[in-house]
């Protein structure tokens, strides 16, 4: 697993992830949901069962494997926590904020997630998200 983890081979795994209920995922719900063709599908199935990230039998469902389940939910997390400060903290519309979310997230660490994640707690619980959402507002 040597590769570089590119933002769209990220976006391919928190999708799987998500779309993922115990049965495994169909290769076209995954392009309905990213909407895109479903050779662009093929070949990112291709590029992550090469990874190890994923196993498909062919013309099957696709399974993540335990370290394409991690690596899925490391990003599906750091979506979740930046959405999560973006609507909170910063007052952004939920659609923008998850469309922001799904941006920063490719390029920040876990480290500097979880430093957002303790602001936005601390600051919910002082009740200070109020406070400047109006300054905010102000400005």
């Amino acid at each position: 697993m040597a590769s570089k983890f590119t933002p769209s081979i990220e976006d391919y795994l928190e999708t799987i992830y998500q779309l993922d209920m115990g049965a495994g995922v169909k290769s076209t719900h995954i392009a309905e949901k990213l909407q895109v063709s479903k050779p662009s599908v093929h070949r990112a199935i291709n590029t992550l069962a090469q990874m190890g990230l994923l196993t498909q039998e062919k013309y099957s469902q696709i399974y993540l494997t335990e370290s394409g389940k991690a690596k899925a939910r490391e990003v599906n997390c750091k979506h979740e926590i930046l959405s999560r400060f973006l609507q909170e903290t910063l007052a952004i519309p939920m659609e923008t904020a998850e469309e922001e979310a799904c941006k920063m997230e490719h390029g920040v660490s876990m480290e500097t997630v979880a430093r957002v994640e303790q602001l936005t707690i601390f600051l919910r619980e002082q009740g200070k998200n109020e406070e400047l959402h109006s300054r905010f507002a102000q400005k």
